[in-house]
C-alpha cells in the first residue's frame, strides 16, 4: 500500500514539474523580443509602399495608420469574440519599409495578436514569430508589384 503510495506521489510530482517546465518556457518565449521577417525587393521604396498597401488589402485586412515619410503601415483584421480565457482577439500586421539602396526596398513585417479579457491588466499583446500571414502578405506583396511591372 505504501509503495503504491509513493508511486502515485511520484508520478504526480513529476508531472507537475513538467507542467512548470512548459510554463516557464511560454513566460520565456512571451518576454523575448521578436524580430520582424524581412524581405527584400528590387524597387524604390515609393512604389513599395503603394504595393504594400494594396498587398494589406488583398491579404482581408484594414489599413490603419500608414505614413510614407517613416515608412510605416499598420493593418488590422476584424476584432473576434475570444474562448474562455479572452473576451476578444485581434490579429494587426506592422509593416515597415527601408530603403536598401536606391533601387531596392527592405520590407520588414511583424504579426501581432492582441487578446482582450477578466485576467490581471485586461489586456495582453504579443508578437508572433510564426504565423501563416508572414507568407501570405509577403506573396501578395510579389504578385501586386509583378501585376504593376515594378519588380526589377
Amino acid at each position: 500500500m505504501l509503495k503504491k503510495y509513493l508511486l502515485c506521489i511520484l508520478i504526480a510530482g513529476s508531472g507537475g514539474l513538467g507542467g512548470c517546465s512548459g510554463i516557464a518556457t511560454r513566460m520565456q518565449d512571451r518576454y523575448v523580443a521578436v524580430e520582424p521577417q524581412e524581405r527584400y525587393f528590387a524597387a524604390t521604396p515609393k512604389i513599395v509602399y503603394e504595393a504594400a498597401q494594396l498587398a494589406v488589402k488583398r491579404v482581408g485586412l484594414l489599413l490603419g495608420r500608414k505614413s510614407f515619410a517613416t515608412g510605416r503601415i499598420e493593418a488590422y483584421a476584424p476584432i473576434r469574440s475570444g474562448d474562455p480565457t479572452s473576451d476578444a482577439r485581434q490579429t494587426t500586421l506592422s509593416v515597415r519599409l527601408d530603403a536598401a539602396d536606391p533601387a531596392s526596398t527592405r520590407v520588414g513585417v511583424l504579426v501581432w495578436e492582441h487578446l482582450q479579457g477578466n485576467f490581471p491588466g485586461g489586456v495582453s499583446e504579443q508578437a508572433l514569430p510564426q504565423h501563416s500571414l508572414y507568407i501570405l502578405y509577403f506573396t501578395a506583396l510579389e504578385q501586386v508589384l509583378r501585376e504593376k511591372g515594378s519588380l526589377k
